[in-house]
């Protein structure tokens, strides 16, 4: 890499968005360290939604995270170059594509992306009955199963060691319907290395969000 490349990428500005609310900031800042531990060029920024404690988990705190969404990005676009929404379902991602003056990066769609340079038989898991609405939409049938684990609900199953269990055995039961490949469809999931996690069990490829919009956002700054 060059010198004026490395120079243009320390220059540029990323905005992350998490939509869990929370007053820690080692906490809230877990996501863009993963980032940042990868990227070390990138100068980055966490913000997260008021009053969405549990996260988005369901069709009622999607809707209540939007209309959030919308308004924080039309005003971090004033002093970031890009805006990264940590979350899998991609929240709010094409209105603010359509709104924005910046580019504006999805975890989900670049989770996806990602997983499809490994195999196109993905399987995936996350919080929800159903994978993100953005699964469907970039792999279509290439999603070959989706398992929710059993007792994980929100974003803080995920650290309890029933939860961590559980996400073992929902990528095991992903390898054995033929996924090549397990995509987290939970950016909560991230924060639990999922690969280390599953690594006595199996071999899969498993595909973290958070790492995968970090590398997504330093393709557009060398493009």
């Amino acid at each position: 890499m060059n010198a004026e490349l490395l120079k243009q990428q320390a220059q540029a500005k990323v905005a992350l968005i998490r939509v869990v609310t929370s007053q820690d900031k080692d906490f809230l800042d877990i996501h863009q360290n993963i980032i940042i531990a990868n990227h070390p060029e990138l100068a980055m920024t966490t913000y997260c939604l008021p009053e969405q404690y549990d996260g988005i988990h369901d069709e009622q705190t999607l809707a209540l995270a939007v209309p959030k969404l919308l308004a924080l990005g039309l005003e971090l676009q004033k002093s970031y170059d890009i805006l990264l929404i940590s979350c899998a379902s991609d929240p709010a991602v094409k209105q603010l594509r359509q709104l924005l003056s910046i580019p504006v990066v999805g975890a989900g769609q670049s989770c996806c992306e990602q997983a499809l340079t490994f195999s196109h038989s993905v399987g995936a898991i996350g919080i929800e009955p159903r994978a993100p609405a953005i699964f469907y939409e970039v792999l279509h049938d290439r999603l070959r199963t989706y398992r929710q684990p059993k007792g994980v609900n929100c974003t803080h199953d995920i650290h309890s060691e029933a939860g961590k269990a559980a996400i073992i055995e929902a990528v095991l039961a992903c390898e054995k319907d033929g996924a090549k490949v397990v995509a987290l469809a939970c950016t909560g999931m991230a924060t639990t290395d999922v690969a280390a996690l599953v690594a006595p069990y199996t071999s899969i490829p498993v595909v973290n969000p958070v790492l995968a919009a970090g590398l997504a956002v330093r393709k557009l700054l060398n493009s």
